[in-house]
This record gives C-alpha cells, structure tokens and sequence, in this order.
C-alpha cells in the first residue's frame, strides 16, 4: 500500500504541478500584456515568484536535484505562509472599514419592508430555505454577520465564551487556530500592521490579487515538496509517466515568447481526465493510510512520510507537517485564551468608535462556530438585531446581502 500511495502521490503531484505552472505562466503573460498594476506587486517586484520559477528552471526541465528541491521548496513555502499571514491581517481589518463604510446612515432612506417582522421574516426564510444542516449553519453566520449588531459587551462576551467551551476536548492546535482567526477577523492584529496609517488610502483590492497569487504560488511549492520527498526508487519508476509533464513544463515557461504554446495545449487536452482517475485512486489509498495511522501507537518512518505528503496534498495549503502529540484543550485552557482575547478586545473596544466596536463585534460572532441551539434562538436573533436597530440603511444593507446569498 505504501509504495503504490506514494507512486500516486509523485504523479498526481506532478501533473498538478505542471498544470498549474502553466495557468500561473499564462496568467503573467496576460498581464504583462495588459501592463496590469498586479504584475508590479505580485511578478516584477516579487522576489517569490523569480524564486519558484529558478527552483521549476533548474531542476524540473532536467528531472534531477528534485530532493533538495523539495528542500528549498519547503523553506519558500514557509515564507510564502508568513507573508500571507501577514496580508490575511490586512485584509481583514479593511474589511472592517468596508463594513462600516456602507452601512453609514441615510436620513432620507426608507425601509424596504413594511416593518421588522416582515424583514425578519424574510431572512428567516432565506436561512432555513433548505434541508442541508451544514449549508443551513453557513448561512447562518453570514447573517449574524451581516445584521446589525445591538448588543451589551456583557453578552457579547458571554457568546464568545460559551461557544469557545465547545473546543475543551479537541487538540490545543484547534483551539489556538479559532483565537488566531478571531483576533484576524475582528481586526486586532490588522491593528498592529497598519498603526496610525490612513486606511482609506490603502488599496485592498492590490491586496487581496497578491493574496491570491502568493496562495497560488505556495500551492506549487507543496507539489514540489512532494516530489522531493518520494524515493528515487519511485521517481526513477515514474520517470516516464511524467514525460509529456517536463514538457508542459517547458512549454509554460516559454509561453512569453509565443513559440510553445501550441505544443503547450496539445500535452492539456491529452491530460483531460487524469487528475480525476488518479484523485479517485488516492482517496482509496488514503483510506488505508489513515486505517493504519489510526491502529498504531508510533508509526513507521515511511508512514510519517505518507501523512507529511497528504498534508502537502490537501485543501489546507499551509497545513502543518510535522505529526507532534499536542494534547487536548481542557477547561483551563480554554478560560486562558478567553481571557487574553477578551482584554485585547476590550482595549480595542474602549479605543474604537461605535461603528467600528459593532464591526468588531459581528466580524467575531459570524467567525465563531454556531452559538444558537434551536431555530427559535436564531428567529429571536434576527428579530431583536433588526428592531433594535434605528439605521434604516444599515437594516436595508443587511437584509438584502442576506437575501442575496449564494450557497
């Protein structure tokens, strides 16, 4: 089983890998056509993207060196996930402003509905209007975020507590990542980033393209640290099942120059259906990998390999690698962390004005996981948030992004 997961890993990696070099190459050449403002900040003065490309240059043209390439893959793929920590702190706390922004009050609006309960009732059936539970608990945090927040501090922080306790018992990783997210959304550690700086002159769309490019730029890096940590025994196996991928990813590489890119769309059109045949065989496969991790006590060097690659290989780009015993949260744990989020929220809360505390507030509520345990609470929610609520425009905003909602 080993063997065959990782034969599967190696190919599967690489042919994503290629394909997705080639959508990146194709994108800067449409750029730089287009003289686009997003090839200044995610091409010409990245020094990310001239990295990745020495890396595929030196070592996937030739298919030699792809162990050390792994390597420094990997320490890229680091800088990436520190740079895109920082962005996501940015972006989140421009959201606020965004938020704010058109929610701002207009004397002279009227509202669309005859009164709140109408209204509510119109979000309540935009929430429950289907029988899927998960899709049912998504919206409803979008609408706790989009309503109007009218609440005390007191029970706002009761909210954060009682749904922070659901997390005693799951690791301490899970519970460290919920604060790391909450102190993102609510706009705490954009704080830090941007200081005194005038956020209305910040472009957050610039920010969001770069997040975007880093994101898939690490997204290539993972594929390499997966090549490079297969044996050579496999990659010399599989050496040519990836022919037609070398070229491709030559190909890409010269598609600035026009000469490639009809060979380049020939090697696509006959990799149609590949990733799907080899998805479903790694997800069999998988199955047995996690059989077996879950019926050792320590396992082997070789499956410890295997988990680090399917990490690599998951939706999560900047999963963790490293299989550490880091315990459970308990009771302490959870009271801690709700203490150090609560006073850095508090601070912010004496600093900020009205609008920005109640940006804070429902940025962190629609974060945390579903705090409501029946449908009537959700009904109260909607109806107390929408009749407390004086700012027609903020009322008419809410209603009709919730109303819009496209999943």
């Amino acid at each position: 089983m080993n063997n065959q997961l990782e034969k599967c890993y190696f190919e599967l990696a690489f042919t994503e890998l290629a394909m997705d070099y080639y959508s990146l190459c194709e994108r800067d050449k449409e750029l730089q056509e287009k003289k686009s403002e997003a090839v200044k900040s995610n091409a010409d003065n990245d020094s990310f993207r001239s990295r990745l490309e020495e890396l595929i240059g030196k070592c996937f043209k030739s298919y030699d060196g792809l162990e050390e390439t792994g390597k420094k893959a990997e320490d890229l793929r680091d800088e990436l996930k520190t740079e895109v920590e920082t962005l996501v702190r940015r972006i989140d706390r421009l959201e606020l402003e965004h938020y704010i922004d058109i929610r701002k009050e207009n004397p002279d609006e009227k509202f669309d509905y005859s009164d709140d309960d109408e209204a509510a009732k119109a979000v309540l059936r935009s929430i429950f209007g289907v029988n899927d539970n998960a899709l049912i608990n998504e919206r409803i945090k979008m609408a706790v975020y989009e309503l109007p927040v009218r609440m005390t501090k007191v029970r706002f922080f009761d909210i954060v507590k009682n749904a922070l306790k659901l997390y005693i018992g799951l690791g301490k990783d899970v519970l460290s990542r919920m604060i790391y997210m909450l102190e993102s959304a609510s706009g705490l550690a954009g704080d830090a980033e941007f200081g005194d700086a005038d956020l209305s002159k910040i472009d957050s769309e610039a920010l969001q393209e770069k997040y975007d490019y880093l994101n898939d730029l690490a997204g290539i890096c993972n594929y390499i640290c997966v090549i490079g940590r297969c044996s050579d025994e496999v990659r010399a196996e599989e050496r040519e099942k990836v022919e037609s991928l070398l070229k491709l990813i030559k190909a890409s590489s010269s598609l600035d120059e026009g000469s490639d890119a009809g060979e380049a769309e020939k090697i696509l059109t006959e990799l149609e259906g590949r990733l799907e045949e080899l998805s479903e065989k790694r997800l069999t496969l998988e199955a047995k990998l996690e059989g077996y991790l879950e019926s050792e006590g320590k396992p082997d060097e070789e499956a410890v390999k295997l988990e680090s690659m399917r990490r690599l290989m998951s939706t999560s780009v900047y999963a963790e690698l490293e299989m550490a015993e880091i315990g459970n949260a308990d009771e302490t744990d959870v009271e801690s962390e709700f203490k150090k989020l609560s006073e850095k929220l508090d601070i912010a809360f004496k600093n900020g004005n009205r609008a920005l505390n109640r940006a804070r507030q429902a940025a962190v509520l629609s974060t945390l996981p579903v705090f409501f345990n029946s449908r009537t609470e959700v009904m109260d929610y909607v109806r107390e948030s929408l009749s407390a609520c004086s700012n027609i425009h903020e009322k008419n905003t809410a209603v009709s992004k919730i109303l819009k909602m496209e999943f």
